[in-house]
């Protein structure tokens, strides 16, 4: 089912007033360009009385032609502007769009036929006067023709002002690019339902290609269909050749980079509401796609010569090449190729995109695991990983920030789901990714992964999984990598600030795992910590503590400054501070620190 965004703040509304303005427009020029000649023409006729006036006629309709090629001409120039306005401001796309449509044709068609009209019916009722027969067969049914053309192509300029103007909306366009990987879909499909009995090759091909898509763990099976698929694919190339599905190749992969030039123009531009419609467009594909999948012909899993050659494939490794084809992923590749690209352009500039387009990826990876295509599940963590790296090298910590978030809930859709294999990948990718990070010297991003971390094993903890052990081990090694890779303890203040971060979520980790009576899970955490300087565990309970003052209740427990996380890495629920203490009671000798130190009221 597709999705569509209908804040009326955003493109889908459509701005009425931009239609009428141009009608408006229109008729003042027309009036200048000779509408009130024509207008007058047709006063001096009623004034003359009788149709019979062969003069007032032959000036009537001479005028109407000079009239009609006027609003051929202005409708021609407004158009031909706005439409090439339109193409340099979102991609070339548009002309070749408007040039398809039918109304434009059926319109224009109607303009020129009515000068054609006008300006031989002026030569007629000239030719009239001049041998004299006008006066005894009044040419009335040509003047009310001509009458009848012109009228309609004054009344149709204002509606079709109007389409022009929702044609060319940011959000109809993309509508209509999207159509075209729609169609070309629903083509091969329809081919393929033509074709259903076209041999048995072909049917055990297909059946070996459906059978592996959903099976995407074994790899022996992998292995053998794909090569079936080269084997089978040479064998019917003179009956369902790859060529069929070559030009639906090509419109897909033209309709994709079409949106993306206009999500990348958008971007540029700070256009959110665009860039928003077509990253919407792109998933819905996907979700059309999905649906569709299934039923489509072998031959559309091939990597024809328009696969080849395309700019997002073309320097892909052959190995790869050869599991994507086998996975029979092509398109969901194509589409995370143009979240990747939307991505690395947002960063460090408009971060909002990035942001957006973490959002769709995770969306889309919940929809592959309730669907049970782990194949594509992994793709999408994949690209998961790849957006962390290009956040890396960027060193945009605000985007890296709002992307962990979002690779967290994926992990959780994992876990709800029960594919603890994915989960562990994902914490080992945080633990890999955090160190990277550190190393780079970007030490919120590092205290981010933990934070993530931790709210992962308490959704672990949660649901009874499995997985939940091997997520708290990886937790309490992201503060002991740092240390032994630097070479030293001494740790500048940004390590030590991240460091404590860490040891923070820890202990609400183990305050949460108390609560829910898992306290061989909190030994795991305090045997970790049992060698901390009894000083740094008690100011890391202080400002705790001191946090947990701040916001008082649980209803506030988002940070006290807008972000778009809207959680606070330091917050402590009042529910589980008497969890908190019972966990640092069991370091001996921290109660007498704390009666030394006294109280102290942190800001």
């Amino acid at each position: 089912m597709k999705e569509r965004h209908t804040d009326p703040g955003f493109v889908g509304r459509r701005p009425r007033f931009l239609p009428w303005s141009a009608a408006v427009v229109g008729a003042g020029l027309l009036w200048a360009w000779g509408g009130h000649r024509w207008i007058q023409s047709g006063l001096n006729l009623v004034r003359a009385g009788s149709t019979q006036d062969a003069g007032a006629l032959q000036e009537f309709v001479t005028t109407l032609a000079q009239v009609l090629s006027g609003v051929l001409g202005f409708t021609l120039s407004v158009v031909a502007i706005v439409v090439q306005l339109s193409a340099d401001r979102f991609t070339p796309k548009v002309t070749e769009l408007f040039l398809r449509e039918k109304v434009n044709f059926y319109l224009f068609f109607f303009l020129i036929l009515a000068n054609v009209v006008s300006l031989w019916s002026s030569a007629a009722l000239g030719f009239y006067v001049r041998v004299g027969v006008a006066e005894q067969h009044p040419p009335g049914l040509l003047v009310g023709l001509n009458l009848l053309l012109g009228t309609a192509s004054f009344l149709m300029l204002i509606p079709y002002f109007r389409f022009v103007f929702h044609f060319l909306q940011p959000a109809s366009i993309i509508h209509r690019i999207e159509q075209q990987v729609r169609q070309a879909i629903l083509g091969s499909l329809a081919s393929r339902r033509s074709g259903s009995d076209s041999g048995s090759k072909r049917g055990y091909f297909s059946r070996c290609s459906l059978q592996l898509r959903p099976r995407h763990d074994n790899v022996v099976q992998q292995q053998r269909c794909a090569g079936i698929q080269g084997a089978v694919g040479i064998a019917t190339e003179q009956h369902s050749p790859m060529g069929e599905c070559s030009p639906a190749h090509q419109r897909c992969l033209s309709a994709l980079d079409e949106i993306k030039s206009i999500a990348t123009s958008a971007l540029r531009q700070q256009e959110g509401s665009i860039l928003l419609e077509a990253l919407d467009s792109l998933k819905s594909l996907w979700v059309f796609y999905a649906a569709h999948k299934a039923q489509l012909p072998p031959a559309w899993f091939l990597f024809t010569p328009a696969l080849r050659r395309d700019p997002d494939f073309a320097s892909v490794d052959k190995g790869l090449l050869s599991q994507i084809e086998a996975e029979g992923s092509w398109l969901e590749l194509k589409i995370l190729r143009q979240y990747q690209a939307l991505f690395a352009e947002g960063l460090n500039g408009m971060r909002q995109a990035s942001t957006l387009v973490a959002i769709h990826s995770r969306e889309l990876g919940i929809r592959a695991l309730e669907t049970q295509q782990l194949t594509v599940a992994g793709w999408v963590i994949k690209f998961f990983n790849t957006y962390l790296r290009a956040v890396i090298n960027a060193r945009d910590i605000r985007s890296g920030y709002n992307l962990l978030k979002q690779y967290r809930l994926l992990a959780e859709a994992a876990l709800q789901q029960r594919h603890s294999a994915l989960v562990l990948q994902i914490v080992g990718y945080f633990r890999y990714y955090s160190l990277i990070a550190y190393r780079a010297g970007l030490f919120f991003l590092s205290e981010t992964f933990g934070f993530d971390l931790g709210m992962l094993a308490q959704s672990s903890c949660a649901l009874g999984s499995e997985t939940t052990e091997a997520i708290v081990q990886a937790l309490l090694r992201l503060d002991q990598d740092p240390v032994r890779v630097s070479g030293t303890e001494s740790l500048s203040e940004q390590q030590e600030t991240t460091l404590r971060g860490i040891r923070k979520t820890q202990v609400r980790v183990a305050a949460y795992f108390l609560r829910c009576g898992r306290e061989d899970l909190a030994k795991l955490i305090y045997w970790d910590m049992q060698h901390e300087p009894l000083a740094r565990l008690q100011s890391i309970r202080q400002e705790l503590q001191s946090t947990t003052a701040v916001i008082a209740t649980r209803t506030e427990s988002s940070f006290w400054e807008f972000t778009d996380r809207g959680e606070n890495f330091y917050f402590l629920e009042p529910a589980l501070q008497p969890y908190a203490d019972q966990f640092f009671g069991w370091f001996q000798g921290l109660a007498a620190v704390q009666e030394e130190q006294g109280s102290v009221e942190l800001p």
